[in-house]
């Protein structure tokens, strides 16, 4: 063996042993992860239990436990994971819960809901023999001011807690979504949980790093030219610097912008230079860009402060949200946005931005948001996607995440259900569709049209009522359920007839257990 070969072979030995040692800690890290993960409430510690549709409480109670300053443990846990024996343990409470629809509670609050606040006051009932006098609790509840019913699960938690003997610390907190109040974690959280951190804090879950990533507009491609509906973009964005991490069911936060016109006539109505350089937050820029991210008065606005670098009457436009539509495998954030327009013509604040207004290549700020109730745990189950109009950004990505994941391991069979206006314009990716069809990651593709050009017309609530043995089979192998697009019409619609083919409490068993995953809006 020559001198060479032997070097090659140490550096090949060497870099063998390296891959082993990686292995083995990356095993160990999760290892441990999924420990914490599943331990019990430390005795006497504080829990913060809440319940989330998209995420955003979620992402809420996180961050509270970050800024408790406790000399004690702290246990983050969903709702759906809170038994009597958790309760009974933890000393002090926060639940941080959202609303859902018309009063729901979410769906990893459902299971909840049902054992103890509806028994709470039935004679008997498994929650009326609990005695929660040791606890003590606070309430954050986020709902949306538009809704009739605001915070009403909140309000029902808040109300359930004290029949159960607990003590309410301070009066339920309402955070209204509509005036974009979820921005700030300190203001929406307890006095007593707002203290210096201490380094005695733990948790199962650690708050993540809520932080803009700046984008790139790289591609805007229309789906459905042609179509009696509104327009139906993909849009495909490019990270500019550190790339971030998200799963198929994650939600992109959108930070808004005016278009350029309407701030130059406003500016100019004004009569301010829109090329003035402000710094603001440690940031230079014109004054015309800074302004494209704020609502603009309609009416007067104190022009001397604004000279003098007061901005406080120019809030920030409010958040846009969006479902995914691509696996962190492809490199690239895609998201598919209906263009949304009033009856005067003007378009949407996010919509408008995304689908006109914003120019390739321009940069623009905007957030992912974790959201783990439409997170696939397990994609060799089989699965069923059922969506409609925009909706199929999230159907796409849980498909792309399979995809990638179909050379390292088996992935189950899927079967989609996907609704839309007319059979000959409204076929959206059905190139891409068909490539997965090809490739086995897609077993089935039922496209369901509602206007008079398809031969038989209807939802795909009509569909899968014509379906109940397959769906019943399918569901019987083990299938998970995704369901993504609009909550009224189509959302509630699949909901019902899922509930007549299967039954409320297999729907309900599939639903506590996580096999029934909704991402409605």
């Amino acid at each position: 063996m020559t001198e060479n070969q032997r070097i090659a072979l140490a550096v090949g030995c060497t870099l063998l042993w390296l891959l082993w040692v990686g292995y083995l800690y990356v095993q160990h890290r999760r290892t441990l992860h999924s420990a914490r993960a599943q331990q019990p409430p430390v005795e006497g510690g504080v829990l913060i239990a809440y319940a989330s549709q998209s995420g955003t409480a979620a992402t809420l109670a996180r961050q509270s436990a970050d800024h408790l300053g406790a000399s004690e443990p702290v246990t983050v846990l969903p709702l759906s994971q809170v038994s009597s024996e958790t309760l009974q343990t933890a000393r002090k409470a926060l639940f941080v819960v959202a609303t859902y629809g018309e009063g729901e509670a979410p769906d990893n609050g459902q299971r909840f809901a049902r054992t103890f606040l509806a028994k709470a006051n039935v004679s008997g009932g498994s929650a009326a023999a609990l005695d929660l006098s040791h606890l003590s609790y606070s309430v954050v509840a986020l709902g949306d001011s538009t809704y009739e019913r605001f915070c009403a699960f909140g309000q029902l938690m808040f109300d359930g807690m004290a029949q159960l003997g607990a003590k309410a610390l301070e009066p339920i907190h309402k955070v209204d979504s509509a005036r974009g109040d979820t921005s700030g974690v300190a203001s929406a959280m307890p006095a007593w949980f707002r203290q210096p951190k201490s380094p005695a804090f733990t948790t199962s879950e650690r708050a993540p790093e809520k932080r803009v990533i700046w984008w790139r507009m790289a591609e805007r491609v229309l789906l459905n030219r042609d179509s009696p509906g509104s327009p139906l973009f993909e849009l495909t964005l490019r990270a500019v610097s550190d790339w971030p991490k998200w799963r198929a069911g994650d939600v992109f936060e959108l930070q808004p912008r005016l278009p350029r016109a309407v701030v130059a006539d406003w500016l100019a109505q004004h009569q301010l230079d829109a090329n003035e350089w402000i710094v603001v937050g440690g940031r230079g820029q014109t004054l015309q860009a800074w302004l494209r991210e704020r609502v603009l008065p309609s009416g007067g606005f104190n022009r001397e402060k604004l000279i003098c670098g007061d901005f406080s009457e120019f809030p920030l436009l409010p958040i846009r949200e969006y479902s995914v539509a691509s696996s962190q495998a492809e490199k690239v954030l895609k998201l598919i946005v209906r263009q949304q327009s009033d009856g005067s013509g003007n378009l949407g604040l996010g919509s408008g931005w995304l689908t006109e207004f914003c120019e390739l290549g321009e940069l623009f700020g905007g957030r992912l948001r974790e959201n783990s109730n439409c997170h696939t745990p397990d994609h060799s189950r089989p699965l069923l996607l059922i969506g409609a109009g925009s909706g199929l950004a999230g159907l796409r990505a849980q498909l792309a995440e399979r995809a990638a994941q179909a050379s390292q391991r088996n992935v189950g069979p899927v079967w989609l259900v996907f609704g839309e206006r007319g059979r000959s314009a409204d076929r959206p990716l059905a190139h891409e569709m068909d490539t997965w069809i090809k490739q086995g990651i897609l077993s089935r593709c039922d496209r369901v049209f509602s206007r008079a050009d398809s031969a038989k017309p209807g939802y795909v609530q009509d569909f899968l009522a014509g379906q109940s043995e397959e769906l019943r089979s399918f569901i019987s192998r083990g299938a998970d359920i995704y369901v993504c697009g609009n909550r009224s019409g189509m959302g509630e619609g699949v909901d019902h007839i899922l509930r007549q083919q299967l039954g409320g409490p297999e729907l309900e068993s599939l639903l506590d257990s996580g096999r029934y995953r909704r991402d409605l809006y």
